[in-house]
């Protein structure tokens, strides 16, 4: 079945990432976040291998697998698990994505991935299926609100209150690269996704 495209401000169209590149995305991601948080970089690095993903490694993930990364680095990189939760929800492994709230915990992302998760990789390709293109555009308009909704909240004059709920502009950041990677925005590759608001 064809991606939709859509044209969403631009010459460029939009159109929706495949389940395989979403999957193979998602592995590589989640391995190197778990770099992050202290599992074994050379277990991951064997097991990126034995998936056949060395080759969706970004540089920056490369780095942090190899320890070759600084310290800020991997402090930085750590926040890539809020783009988790966008493409674990696109996959349908979790119902709704939480609201990006100051203080949210991610921690459920764990027991979701493979290598240390609850499925083994075949079964978690098995079983993912992802959202319908109706679905995937919403998410990116909703996210793209909520990330305006945090830039105008940290650039306005003190006492501003606006209606919505505290939004953590750092974790809505991560969230929006991650649902305008998935819906194509501009067809921009991973490191290159702009969060334009």
């Amino acid at each position: 079945m064809a991606a939709r495209s859509l044209e969403i401000g631009g010459d460029e169209k939009d159109a929706v990432r495949p389940l395989q590149d979403v999957l193979n995305r998602t592995l590589a991601l989640g391995a190197a976040v778990a770099g992050t948080v202290g599992a074994p970089c050379d277990e991951l690095l064997a097991w990126i291998a034995e998936m056949g993903l060395l080759s969706e490694l970004t540089t920056s993930e490369q780095m942090l697998l190899n320890e070759q990364a600084s310290r800020q680095l991997v402090i930085d990189f750590s926040w890539q698990s809020e783009r988790l939760v966008v493409l674990l929800w696109a996959l349908n492994k979790i119902p709704a994505i939480p609201f990006p709230a100051p203080e949210t915990s991610v921690a459920f992302i764990e027991e979701l991935l493979p290598p240390y998760g609850d499925e083994s990789a075949t079964e978690f390709r098995a079983s993912a299926r992802l959202r319908s293109e109706d679905e995937l555009f919403a998410a990116a308009y909703e996210i793209q609100e909520l990330h305006v909704v945090a830039r105008q909240r940290r650039l306005s004059r003190p006492g501003y209150r606006p209606s919505v709920s505290a939004v953590d502009e750092d974790v809505v950041r991560e969230r929006h690269h991650a649902i305008n990677w998935l819906v194509g925005y501009c067809g921009q590759l991973w490191d290159d996704v702009t969060t334009d608001t």
